[in-house]
């Protein structure tokens, strides 16, 4: 008998109906569109990615920006606190400058006999003519109000004392504390000075140890340099008006 005709495998491809043949490759052959087709897509695949990667790329920049920047700052500071000293370190240099000024100047209590305390200089002005005129020391001090000091000594009573001296002339004192600011190195001989003045406007006299004590110190202030030289003029004339050169030398310390 003869063998039934084996029927002919048909298949598509591309829409056309082909008989199966051995020839043909187990796996479909696609055709020149298809193969365009899969080109475009891939193309269009590639081109979305690109555009993708594109639009993601400013965003890692700046991303990348803020850590640099934190890094660079966070090493920035750390190096400036590392350098330079901090202002904790200031109020100990402050202290240590004032310590050094109020070692070289002192502030000491002396008693002042008052002329008179004035709104203003001119009327300041006139009040120490007065004064002139009599021949008697006088120096201004502040500016409102501005006080007129005659003389100073180093204790209350004996700048009563001296401010009973003006009572003859028809001037009025008020005698009261005042504090003066006198480098500490001289504050002794300033001392020296005030006292040996006062005493001997009140008619002392001072013996030769204290001659002596005043010729031992090295005056550096020219006011006080002044008062010792018309102090020891005296001694050799016995002239009282430098007595009074001597205290209007001395109060121009308190200016």
């Amino acid at each position: 008998m003869d063998k039934p005709a084996k029927k002919a495998i048909i298949i598509k491809v591309n829409g056309k109906e082909q008989p199966y043949t051995t020839a043909m490759s187990a796996l479909p052959q696609w055709s020149s569109e298809q193969n365009e087709e899969q080109s475009e897509e891939q193309h269009d695949f590639i081109e979305w990615d690109k555009q993708y990667k594109t639009k993601r790329s400013p965003w890692r920049s700046f991303a990348l920006a803020i850590a640099l920047a934190i890094v660079l700052g966070t090493s920035f500071g750390l190096f400036v606190l590392t350098i330079i000293p901090t202002t904790e370190s200031k109020p100990a240099s402050t202290a240590t400058l004032q310590q050094e000024l109020s070692s070289a100047q002192m502030t000491e209590e002396v008693f002042v006999v008052q002329g008179g305390a004035f709104q203003d200089d001119e009327a300041a002005s006139e009040y120490v003519q007065k004064i002139e005129a009599q021949h008697r020391p006088s120096v201004t001090i502040g500016k409102s109000p501005v006080y007129v000091f005659l003389g100073m000594a180093l204790t209350k009573e004996e700048a009563k004392q001296m401010a009973s001296l003006y009572e003859p002339l028809g001037i009025d004192t008020y005698v009261k504390p005042w504090n003066v600011s006198i480098d500490e190195k001289e504050k002794e001989a300033f001392f020296t000075i005030v006292s040996f003045i006062s005493k001997l406007l009140a008619g002392q006299q001072l013996v030769n140890e204290q001659w002596k004590q005043l010729q031992s110190y090295s005056f550096h202030n020219e006011h006080m340099k002044k008062a010792y030289k018309a102090l020891f003029t005296f001694r050799q004339s016995n002239d009282q008006k430098q007595l009074w050169k001597a205290q209007q030398h001395i109060l121009h310390v308190l200016q």
